[in-house]
Parts: C-alpha cells; structure tokens; sequence
C-alpha cells in the first residue's frame, strides 16, 4: 500500500464488513457507553477503549469548534498533540476527514505535508487512521487512531473503525438531544436562566461542596405597575433585561433563576458576607444605571433584596429560602430599592 494519506472512495462507505472483519467489543466498553450521563462523558471512553481495541499507540476525539477549527477534546496515549488543542481544519488530515465526512489513513506520516501529520510524526506517531463522526447528515468531529510504527492500517482497519464510528456518532446525536431537551426543562424560556425545579436540584450540589456561599432574593420594584401602564411585552423586556445583568454580575457556575413572576433567585458559590454583599451592591447600581427605553420614554429599573450567608454544615432549603424572603420582606418595608441581609437561625 501507498504511504501517503489515502481518502476512502465514496462508493466504499456503502460496503459491508466481511465475516473477517467483524467487530468484537469489550463488554466493559459497552456498559462505559451505557453509564454515561451526557455527550460529555462519550469521548473520553472512546479514546481510552478504542486504544486498546485497536492496539493503538494513541487514540483520540476531536470536535468542531466553530468554522475554522476542530478542537481536540479526549486524548490517551502519546500526546504529540495535546488534549484541548484547536486545529485548524484547513491544511490539516482531520480537517479534511470532517470536511469531506470520508476517511483516510497514512502509513507514513513523515511524507505528508499536512501539518497535524507533520505534528505526530515529529513525536514518533509514523502511521495513522481517521475517521468522521457522521450521523445522518452531520458530521461531529474525528476519531483518529495512531500507531508508533510505519504501514500500520488498511482498509479493513477503515471499514471497522468507520462503522464504530458510526455507532459513536450516533449515541452522541442522541446524547445531544436528550441534553437539549433537559436544557429546555431546566430553563425559564424568556430569561435563558434555571427555572425553580432546576434551581433547587442545582442547589444540592453546592450545600455538599462544604464550602460557604451566599444566597439572595431579588425582587423587582413595581413590577405590576410597569406592566400595567406599559404592557407586557415591555414587563418581558424588563425581566429579559435583568436577566442579561444577573448572568453579567455572578460567576461562572453560580446560580441563577427566575422563581416566580418578577422574582430572581441566586446562590454563589465560595463567598464571604462581605465579598456578596459587595456583589449585590454592585447589581443594584448596574440595574438604576440600565433604565429600559420604550416609546413612552425611558422606565427605571430598581429591585429590592433579601440576602443570607450560608456555612456549613448546610440547612435545608426551605428554611434559607423563609430566611431570604424574611430580609427581602424588610427591604421593601424600609422603603425598597435596597439589600437587607438576615442571618440564618443557629
């Protein structure tokens, strides 16, 4: 066989496999496949297995990451091109292999001029096999298999890892729509934040973190009135709008919901009194600085909180939930448009 990159023909992907080459998988592989939760999980149990499945020196996943460039994201074996690497799809055999949705193998890779090729070559990979991600008319990314010796694959090596390959891609599709469907359920549709349900199961996590972390109840000033004088879709508008601001102002895996009409719930996470005190301070004045424009002129924006400082070992929800609600009720009573903290009952 030639050495250089060689595409499958397009007649071939139709082929069946042949008696010899029939796929034998560990049932381990397939139970790892069946305990995974998510799209995340699949990749790196791909890698590992398909290392040993193929006797392969190195094994890894990439995905599309945007137009130009695939992103390498489960790697075992030898690390020429490390995990969380982009590559650029131009230029490069798996870029090629995603474009055209086709294999292609190459038993020499010091002889080819793609740049992933060159990549390996220079840390001891001579010969690789990669193939697509297809299910049904989308291709995901590549699995790429790689051995330290030259003339290492053939096409019964193609025709089996492409049928895998298969089969992966299309767990993933269905991992992916089973994670959009419970994105939609865990999320209020017009702020893009938790809904209530979500909120609470999210906030088990954090009370097993061990760590402290501030909880507030956001309430919108006048809310009803803005909906009454202006409409809904404005009142829309202005739940949208401090739903923007909210995701703005908390951290990364902080969390955040909409719990009721004009009603906001955060939790964040690892913070002292007074660091959360200094971050609601700092919502309030971006909320007055964003008054919402609308034909009638230009709405002001104001919201009163109820906020307490959560230590563990961590109560129930309930009674942080009846803590916050108790400050938030002061906060209106002292005149709203402000942040009045509680301390939780020893």
């Amino acid at each position: 066989m030639d050495s250089v990159a060689r595409p499958l023909p397009a007649a071939a992907s139709g082929e069946t496999l042949s008696a010899a080459e029939d796929i034998r998988l560990p049932l381990q592989f397939i139970n790892d496949l069946a305990a995974s939760q998510s799209m995340a999980d699949i990749p790196a149990i791909v890698a590992r297995w398909f290392r040993s499945i193929f006797e392969a020196d190195r094994a890894s996943i990439t995905l599309v990451d945007g137009d130009t460039h695939l992103k390498l994201i489960a790697l075992e074996g030898n690390d020429a091109i490390p995990r969380d690497t982009p590559i650029p799809i131009a230029g490069t055999m798996v870029g090629r292999v995603f474009s055209t949705a086709r294999a292609e193998w190459c038993n020499d890779l010091s002889r080819s001029a793609d740049l992933d090729a060159q990549m390996l070559a220079g840390h001891g990979i001579l010969s690789c096999l990669d193939v697509p991600l297809f299910s049904g008319n989308q291709c995901f990314g590549t699995i790429n298999v790689g051995r330290t010796i030259c003339d290492a694959f053939d096409r019964s090596d193609e025709r089996r890892l492409s049928a895998m390959a298969h089969f992966i891609a299309a767990l993933m599709h269905i991992h992916r729509q089973a994670d959009c469907l419970q994105q939609l359920a865990d999320r209020d549709p017009l702020t893009d934040t938790l809904n209530r349900r979500a909120f609470i199961e999210h906030f088990k996590a954090i009370g097993a973190s061990g760590t402290g972390h501030g909880v507030a109840l956001i309430d919108l000033d006048h809310f009803k009135a803005i909906n009454d004088r202006f409409g809904h879709d404005v009142g829309d508008r202005v739940l949208v709008q401090v739903g923007q601001l909210l995701h703005g102002v908390c951290r990364k895996g902080d969390l955040i919901a909409r719990f009721g009409g004009e009603e906001f719930l955060i939790a964040v996470q690892d913070i002292d009194a007074l660091d959360f005190h200094a971050l609601l301070e700092r919502l309030l004045q971006r909320m007055r600085a964003m008054p919402v424009e609308t034909d009638q002129g230009m709405i002001p924006v104001t919201a009163s909180i109820g906020a307490v400082c959560v230590a563990p070992p961590e109560p129930a929800f309930d009674a942080i939930y009846s803590c916050a609600d108790q400050a938030l009720y002061r906060a209106k009573k002292l005149g709203r448009n402000r942040i009045e903290f509680a301390l939780m009952p020893v």
